[in-house]
């Protein structure tokens, strides 16, 4: 079997409800199961199942997919990491490369490698009764880890020897040419091999389902050198990918729906035994992008728990453009002076400690206090130069809006309640950002409300909320077009692509289309060929397992019909609108340029009617006698408006010269970062 075959053979032998079912309570709603999604916190089962069709789809938050998905999104593994569960799972082979077997076979035995490393120190830390090992456990003591946390974690020690993990290594069948390319040992100046760690405290460093990749070695010398010592990257090891702890933590904070990343393995672990179960950490470097897009995997919110000292300071303001890059928000807690995360939990106890998380601020917010506090006391010179550090951080918010937020936030962090310090802090900074601008040769602004991207994506939103209902609409229309065939002709053959609110709903209307043109309907052969880019599969899933009315099928559909075609004619018109205020804004058009014409008729149509009567709903005869009549078309005529002001209202932003649209506008010159 070749791996499409493969794939489906796995996706015939699991029973995906069994399988979702060790993760969530299932109960039995009509054809499929409900629950309560396990991806975000919830009271109301909104997680759904379909087991025809092998499909899952949580209505809360919006996640879906197939078997393979959800192992996927559970576990946290990629999609050739879930097969190959899913393939042992049901007793099926994966890899049918030669060349992808032999790389998982070596993958196979570095990890066997790493367990038998955890073993062998776990060993000496509970078994072995010298001294040498009772002042590892005394050490332990002394941060106050039980053994139940100590066993939660894996942590063992590492002999003081040369020798000891080789042997055992060697014993268990472990070549030194594996032990070494796991980072377990290295090769000696004079040949041979000897242990990495030794006379350490050994925290075992674990991906998200478990598997020992890594370790990290807590030196119990003072002198040593290196107080801590990690793995070196490995086959199975990415430093930029992994976080320490994640495993233990994954539940609660997808339980909770946020993450604290704190700095050491101590604190992870102390933090946990105090009942603070969403806590991870990084691995002794900034932390990355992509330790952030896993996390936000399974939260909303990432909490950065650092300490006071300069280095934690140092840690937390950097990598800003990293913390913007991913969907969770991202803030920032800074402890107490001369305390960290685990003398803060024992000091204060885990009330405590949640209590300051609630002083948490933006990554953004913490750089600016920094700025401020060291320019505080230095006057004029002082604010100018606090306002060219503080610029330097805001030009990397590539979003106008949050800059412009974040901009008065700086005033007022200035101004410490001092309404002249405030405004002389907002000048300066103005004068800062207009300085920069200057030196550019091309002024590039990002969502300014004089930008037509931004008026265009502003109608797009306005329209959208008008009709809350459209999308509705079109939803069940998809639904039932992809669960019978003869909607979903009438669908094909009766809307438009552009009749489609959203980009993923187009993608699957022109997927629909061409799947009709070539057979009958073969809903789990559509969505299978469609792509996960711009989360077109996604919705196709939620389509599938979105319940509809089926007595009332027929109406739906021709209102569904109906209201979308309608909506597609305003739209166009607003279109229109926008183009023809473009064109006078820039004097390239005049009232009997024949845009403008077909302009004022559309226009009229929609007085004529109200946007109601051009959504496709009439005005009855009563309402139709008592309209004006139509405006003579000529020169010195007035643009007919549309009901309730509509070309002012959708447009305004072209025709209005006020400079407060743009903070940074000054003498009718439009001036943006």
């Amino acid at each position: 079997m070749d791996q499409d075959e493969i794939k489906e053979e796995i996706r015939a032998r699991v029973d995906l409800v069994e399988l979702i079912g060790q993760h969530v309570r299932l109960q039995r709603v009509g054809r499929r199961y409900k629950g309560l999604c396990p991806f975000h916190q919830e009271k109301t089962p909104s997680f759904t199942v379909d087991p025809e069709r092998g499909l899952w789809h949580c209505f809360g938050c919006g996640e879906g997919g197939d078997v393979f998905s959800f192992v996927m999104r559970a576990e946290g593994l990629t999609f050739p990491e879930a097969a190959r569960r899913l393939a042992d799972r049901v007793g099926l082979q994966w890899e049918t490369d030669p060349q992808a077997a032999a790389h998982r076979e070596r993958r196979e035995l570095l990890e066997r490698a790493n367990e038998i490393a955890r073993a062998r120190f776990i060993e000496h830390l509970f078994e072995d009764r010298s001294p040498a090992t009772e002042r590892a456990r005394d050490y332990l003591r002394g941060r106050g880890f039980s053994r139940a946390i100590m066993d939660a974690f894996g942590i063992g020690y590492a002999l003081d020897s040369w020798d000891d993990l080789l042997k055992a290594l060697g014993a268990a069948g472990i070549s030194a040419e594996i032990a070494q390319e796991a980072g377990l040992v290295k090769t000696g100046e004079h040949g041979g091999h000897y242990d990495v760690f030794r006379d350490r405290i050994m925290f075992p460093i674990s991906d998200v389902t478990g598997r020992t990749i890594a370790f990290g070695g807590r030196a119990l010398k003072e002198d040593e050198p290196a107080k801590y010592l990690n793995s070196p990257e490995t086959p199975i090891f990415r430093k930029r990918r992994t976080l320490y702890g994640l495993n233990q933590a994954r539940k609660a904070i997808t339980a909770q729906g946020m993450a604290l990343i704190v700095e050491g393995y101590t604190d992870v672990v102390s933090l946990h035994q105090a009942g603070v179960n969403n806590v991870v950490a990084g691995l002794g470097t900034a932390l990355t992008r992509e330790q952030l897009q896993l996390l936000a995997r399974y939260c909303d919110e990432i909490v950065l728990v650092y300490d006071a000292d300069a280095a934690g300071q140092q840690a937390a303001t950097r990598n800003l453009e990293a913390f913007e890059s991913i969907e969770a928000a991202v803030s920032l807690v800074t402890l107490p002076e001369g305390m960290d995360p685990d003398d803060c939990v024992r000091e204060r106890g885990p009330e405590g400690f949640a209590e300051l998380l609630g002083d948490r601020v933006s990554p953004v917010e913490y750089r600016l206090r920094r700025i401020f506090e060291a320019h505080a006391d230095a006057g004029a010179d002082g604010r100018a130069r606090a306002a060219q550090e503080a610029v330097e951080v805001l030009l990397q918010i590539r979003d106008w809006t949050a800059r412009d937020v974040y901009v008065a936030k700086a005033a007022d962090l200035w101004g410490a309640n001092d309404p002249g310090r405030t405004a002389a802090m907002a000048r300066v900074l103005k004068l800062e950002f207009r300085r920069r601008a200057q030196g550019q040769t091309q002024r590039q602004r990002t969502d300014s409300p004089r930008d037509m991207g931004y008026v265009s994506k502003t109608l797009d939103r306005s329209a959208a909320g008008e009709r809350p209902g459209l999308v509705k609409n079109e939803s069940a229309l998809l639904s039932l077009a992809l669960d019978d065939e003869a909607v979903a002709r009438r669908v094909a053959d009766e809307l438009e692509v552009e009749d489609m609110l959203t980009q993923p709903d187009a993608q699957i209307l022109t997927a629909l289309k061409a799947h009709l043109a070539a057979g009958a309907l073969d809903s789990r052969e559509l969505v299978e060929g469609l792509s996960e880019e711009g989360g077109v599969k996604a919705r196709a899933v939620e389509l599938l397992v979105l319940e509809t009315d089926d007595a009332e099928k027929d109406v739906l559909v021709t209102e569904a019909v109906e209201s979308l075609k309608a909506y597609r004619r305003l739209t166009d018109f607003r279109e229109l609108e926008r183009q023809v205020l473009e064109a006078f804004n820039a004097g390239e058009l005049s009232r009997d340029d024949p845009l403008f014409q077909e302009y004022q008729r559309l226009a009229a149509e929609v007085k004529r009617g109200g946007v109601e009567g051009y959504w496709g709903v009439q005005p009855s005869d009563e309402a139709a006698a008592q309209e004006e009549p139509e405006a003579e078309v000529g020169e010195g005529a007035e643009a007919p408006q549309a009901e309730n002001d509509l070309a002012e209202d959708s447009t305004g932003a072209l025709f209005d010269d006020e400079d407060d649209e743009d903070p940074w506008a000054e003498d009718g010159d439009g001036f943006g970062i």
